[in-house]
């Protein structure tokens, strides 16, 4: 019990020092966590940063892809509203002529020819800008 006694007095003559080490390990260990976060962190923000670049580059690719997108379908739309004024003209051009038994109106077969001509046209240069598979 002397011994206890004697480390309770050696203890409270010399609180300061006691306190100020106690103090330098809590800072030391403080000054550790802080080190290891700040590394996680570093790390987290180096991920995020890759993240986000490649986060652009899927929305441009999108972005492209939809513009690509809607100049087709804007062409096949021109391509079907050509298409139904062939027939307009085409039903005009044969308006009250015996079709069956006679050739093809000249009108008509021209006009028949200029549309094929565009649609070969527009398959051939559809053709090109696909890449092989």
């Amino acid at each position: 019990m002397k011994a206890f006694t004697t480390a309770f007095e050696l203890m409270k003559a010399h609180w300061r020092w006691w306190l100020t080490i106690g103090a330098l390990v809590i800072f030391s260990w403080l000054w550790n966590e802080n080190t290891r976060i700040s590394a996680s962190l570093n790390t987290l923000q180096d991920a995020n940063d890759s993240n986000r670049a490649v986060m652009d580059n899927v929305l441009k690719t999108v972005a492209i892809t939809n513009m690509i997108l809607g100049a087709n379908q804007h062409a096949k739309n021109q391509i079907a509203l050509e298409s139904q004024r062939t027939q307009e003209d085409i039903k005009v051009a044969v308006a009250g002529d015996d079709c069956s038994r006679r050739p093809v109106p000249a009108a008509a077969a021209d006009r028949l020819r200029q549309y094929a001509d565009g649609v070969r046209t527009s398959a051939a240069a559809a053709r090109s800008v696909q890449p092989d598979r």
